[in-house]
């Protein structure tokens, strides 16, 4: 009897030593998204005009996938980087063409955090380049752009 409860103490007390809390496992995770920096100077536009943009994303773990969109404009663009080896940095470049027809102001109604409406006057449009990393940490990346 006395041999089972020490094998009993001793099983307990290596689980419990064995283990972590789950702030011990979560400090060993990378939970910080990419950072950015836009590299084009000004977006103000005219319509039909064709824009490059540029923007660095860099993250410690390493890059996994950069998708470019606004469907206003039907823009996508999907970059996977596990090909290239997960970089810590990259710097997305792309060409767009503002369509002839975008809009220079529109009304845009917003919802508030205790539900109320609100109607606000738009000029600038929000292009989103979403930024993916290794452990699957995302950043959107607005990028405004107003047509003249």
């Amino acid at each position: 009897m006395r041999k089972l409860l020490i094998v009993i103490i001793t099983a307990f007390m290596v689980v419990f030593h064995a283990c972590e809390t789950s702030e011990e496992i979560s400090m060993g995770f990378d939970h910080e998204v990419p950072t950015y920096k836009v590299l084009t100077d000004s977006l103000l536009v005219q319509a039909g005009q064709t824009v490059e943009l540029k923007v660095e994303v860099t993250d410690n773990a390493g890059l996994k996938k950069l998708v470019f969109s606004y469907g206003n404009w039907f823009l996508f663009e999907s970059i996977t980087l596990d090909e290239s080896g997960n970089p810590k940095s990259y710097v997305f470049e792309t060409s767009i063409t503002v369509p002839d027809d975008a809009e220079k102001q529109w009304n845009e109604e917003l919802i508030r955090n205790d539900g109320s409406k609100i109607t606000i006057v738009q000029q600038y449009h929000k292009l989103i380049l979403e930024a993916t990393d290794i452990n699957m940490n995302v950043r959107n990346i607005p990028i405004y752009i107003k047509v003249e």
